[in-house]
């Protein structure tokens, strides 16, 4: 090759070999939601993208806004009964207790069930109106001790299923309701156990209020 053949080559690696250096790398492909998600959700999931839970109502959510729908509403009707038939004023005096809480309790939580999606029933379930039946048809100190026994189970387990919301449900508004209302429902709790105690003699009522003093 002629000195004049090899210094035009030289021009054409000199120009070619920066031009293919400038040209822009290929693009790798887009990124696949699923790839980053083991539980292979749908991509379109609240919050899902961003890194962060959504705060969209999960099955614990669901479940525990219907049950604890169905419990309130249930203390409000049997706090009602217990106004009308309670022998004990302190039993009369709990009942209308349930009755002004539980009745601001449902309007909240109905708000917290729109925000999340879900629709609450509109009736009691078969355990609490068979418990509505049941002291519908008694009076006196039967009735006292058997709404209180009612009341003490109920809020017992209404307790552990606000715990369950708050340890294990994923709409954070759902569970600060949760978290909002546990003392509420604990103080209820003692309540009722108070008021049992009384009914079985283990504390004797109260004595009534004497004007003026």
């Amino acid at each position: 090759m002629s000195i004049q053949h090899r210094l035009l080559a030289l021009v054409v690696l000199a120009v070619c070999v920066p031009l293919v250096r400038a040209a822009d790398p290929p693009k790798p492909p887009p990124a696949r939601p699923e790839f980053g998600n083991p539980a292979f959700a749908n991509p379109d999931t609240p919050g899902l993208l961003e890194g962060k839970p959504g705060d969209a109502a999960n099955t614990v959510d669901i479940v525990f806004l219907k049950q604890l729908a169905i419990g309130s509403r249930a203390e409000v009707e049997l706090g009602k009964l217990a106004g009308e038939k309670g022998e004990l004023d302190a039993v009369d005096q709990f009942g209308k207790h349930m009755v002004d809480d539980h009745n601001a309790a449902n309007s909240k939580l109905a708000g917290i069930a729109r925000s999340a999606g879900v629709e609450l029933p509109k009736e009691l379930d078969a355990e609490h109106e068979a418990t509505r039946r049941e002291l519908s048809s008694l009076s006196g100190s039967a009735f006292d001790l058997r709404y209180i026994d009612s009341q003490i189970t109920d809020h017992q387990k209404a307790v552990q299923l606000l715990i369950h919301e708050i340890g294990s449900g994923q709409s954070a508004k759902v569970k600060d309701f949760a978290a909002q209302t546990l003392p509420t429902v604990a103080q209820h709790l003692e309540m009722a156990r108070a008021v049992h105690d009384q009914l079985t003699g283990l504390v004797p009522p109260a004595p009534p209020a004497v004007p003026g003093k």
